[in-house]
């Protein structure tokens, strides 16, 4: 014979759900036939029962963009899908329903495929028009357009030496360099600071 106390500890359910368990007849001889009586009695999810409680409310973007047709509208509506489906996931854990569990995480799944194969659209859908560049675009951009300016500072110091201090242009040449190599150095840093 089982307690009520033994039975909530095992199944991780609050004392007072397992007491109107058994005042609905779930017998406590034996956890098997318990469980057993629990799997026959389990409640169907109510389908006028509202999927999300006040307290679950998820953050609702503006209409326009949840409405809307584009990759961006399709992407807010797989995101909030899927969280939809992970709160259905919850409760049916909270619950403690395994029919419900396993509908859920089916569900859960299939949104977050969703979800994923919103992003890649709406990814490529930004490439194609340019809203974002690829990361090899941004390296040939940089490399060069800053290639060229390390050309010009590198050149730098001979080039305007004999203007710079006719007089000594030797002199020159070394203030100079010494202030491209500043700007090297303090590029260097910022890289670093990418890596």
């Amino acid at each position: 014979m089982l307690t009520q106390k033994e039975i909530a500890q095992k199944w991780g359910l609050s004392r007072a759900r397992v007491c109107t368990m058994v005042k609905n007849g779930m017998p406590l001889t034996s956890e098997a036939s318990a469980h057993q009586w629990r799997l026959a009695n389990q409640k169907r999810v109510s389908r006028t029962q509202p999927i999300l409680a006040s307290s679950e409310n998820i953050e609702t973007p503006d209409a326009g963009s949840l409405k809307s047709e584009n990759s961006l509208g399709r992407l807010i509506r797989a995101k909030r899908a899927e969280l939809v489906a992970y709160s259905l996931v919850a409760r049916a854990s909270r619950d403690g329903n395994p029919v419900a569990m396993r509908a859920a995480i089916s569900g859960w799944g299939e949104a977050k495929k969703r979800a994923s194969e919103a992003e890649m659209e709406h990814a490529r859908y930004e490439e194609t028009t340019r809203q974002t560049i690829r990361m090899d675009e941004v390296r040939e951009f940089i490399t060069t357009w800053f290639g060229a300016i390390r050309n010009l500072m590198d050149a730098m110091p001979s080039s305007l030496s004999a203007r710079a201090n006719p007089s000594d242009p030797e002199c020159a040449k070394v203030a100079i360099q010494e202030g491209v190599d500043q700007i090297f150095v303090t590029i260097q840093k910022a890289e670093g600071e990418f890596k």
